[in-house]
């Protein structure tokens, strides 16, 4: 909500820009001022942009994520900052800006591109389907690679990212945390998920994993 000059709440209006699905639309200063000054026309208060999808790269240069340098064969210009360009024209019009991120997000599926597939496959959620425990990779009906949230590595790493975007651009107004969570019901079902709910219940699991979980198509 905004509190206007009246003392009368009002309320926000927001648009999310998908990283992917607008990558070469929004590949110039001049694009993203156009599309703003759209924005701000229609009313619209606050802008998230998704530097984070569900590929597991990031829109900015980083020194911990893999940087998203092109989709779809288009290339941003190396020296364009996405992020801080966003940050400028929305402030300068009087939008906020926040940034999105898809946190337990690593790979796309139909593109078989993110950390899941190069970095960091060990990471990936493995889950109960009708065939057995699959990793998610090879799960073809699944578009966003989740990773395992349960996993202390997973977390350390997307504690770093958050902090590093924090640090690395302080002008914006907000985070938005997108995918906090397990992959559904069926995931995950990894050996160390095993052993964490076991030492949780300080109980041993002797049929793993029909006697947490039955699966019927």
């Amino acid at each position: 909500m905004l509190q206007s000059h009246t003392g009368i709440a009002q309320k926000s209006v927001m648009m999310w820009i998908d990283a992917t699905a607008n990558y070469e639309r929004l590949s110039t200063k001049d694009s993203i001022k156009y599309y703003f000054k759209k924005c701000k026309e229609v009313g619209v208060t606050d802008v998230v942009i998704d530097v984070k999808p569900i590929t597991g790269e990031v829109l900015y240069q980083s020194n911990i994520a893999p940087f998203l340098s092109e989709w779809k064969g288009f290339t941003r210009p190396a020296n364009f900052d996405f992020l801080n360009t966003a940050i400028e024209e929305g402030h300068a019009i009087k939008i906020k800006v926040h940034a999105s991120i898809n946190v337990f997000s690593g790979g796309h599926s139909k593109f078989n591109r993110g950390i899941i597939y190069t970095t960091h496959p060990e990471w990936q959620s493995q889950n109960y389907v009708d065939t057995g425990i699959a990793l998610i990779s090879k799960i073809k009906t699944k578009l966003s690679g989740m990773l395992n949230p349960a996993n202390p590595a997973v977390h350390a790493y997307e504690l770093s990212v958050l902090a590093e975007l924090i640090k690395k651009y302080p002008s914006l107004d907000g985070i938005m945390l997108d995918r906090v969570r397990y992959d559904g019901m069926e995931a995950d079902f990894s050996p160390l998920s095993k052993k964490l709910f076991e030492k949780y219940i300080r109980k041993q699991v002797n049929n793993f994993p029909t006697d947490i979980f039955s699966y019927k198509k």
